[in-house]
């Protein structure tokens, strides 16, 4: 399967797998522009062509998100196997969260886990935090007090603190993603 096929595969799979869910932000947009934002951020953004890397951005999300047993799970890593290969899994699997683990664990876990990421891993990883960062500036969850916006710009700070040293374009991105959210969180 040629590049472009297997991106738009996956990009076709992965707004299958998300069509009925909305990101958090106020104006609830479609889930699958996260995913779609993520690839693109690499490619045109941090220069990365990789049709594993932006395959396994559109996916990124699809096994955290889109499963609620062990059995789905399972199930579904079979499919992406079968449908992508094995590194496009591999990519996957190492940004993916286990669910099973409480919030705060999960988040712990990404900070310990981010220096031991493959340099896809790593590159898909500071990408999908530069959107999140991103969209919390925009379009930040209804709920979201200043404070809960605060340590998620700190958390993901420590999170990409264990990524760099991948892409020098998307650290720096990420890190004028980071200064726009801490200034315009500052003192509302």
């Amino acid at each position: 399967m040629d590049s472009v096929s297997l991106i738009l595969k996956a990009l076709e799979f992965a707004a299958v797998r998300h069509r009925t869910q909305f990101r958090k932000g106020k104006d609830k947009s479609p889930y699958i522009n996260h995913p779609i934002q993520v690839a693109n951020l690499l490619a045109n953004e941090a220069g990365e062509k990789d049709p594993v890397l932006l395959s396994a951005a559109m996916l990124h999300d699809v096994i955290e998100d889109t499963v609620e047993t062990k059995k789905e799970k399972k199930e579904l890593i079979d499919q992406i196997r079968k449908l992508f290969g094995e590194e496009v899994l591999s990519v996957t699997l190492e940004v993916t969260d286990d669910n099973s683990l409480g919030k705060k664990n999960r988040k712990q876990m990404q900070i310990e886990h981010a220096p031991k990421l493959s340099v896809k891993a790593k590159k898909l990883k500071i990408a999908d935090k530069i959107m999140n960062v991103r969209d919390i500036i925009v379009n930040p969850p209804e709920k979201w007090s200043l404070l809960r916006i605060r340590k998620y710009l700190d958390w993901s700070e420590k999170v990409v603190a264990g990524l760099r040293g991948v892409n020098p374009k998307l650290e720096d991105i990420f890190d004028e993603s980071l200064r726009a959210g801490r200034a315009g969180y500052s003192g509302k």
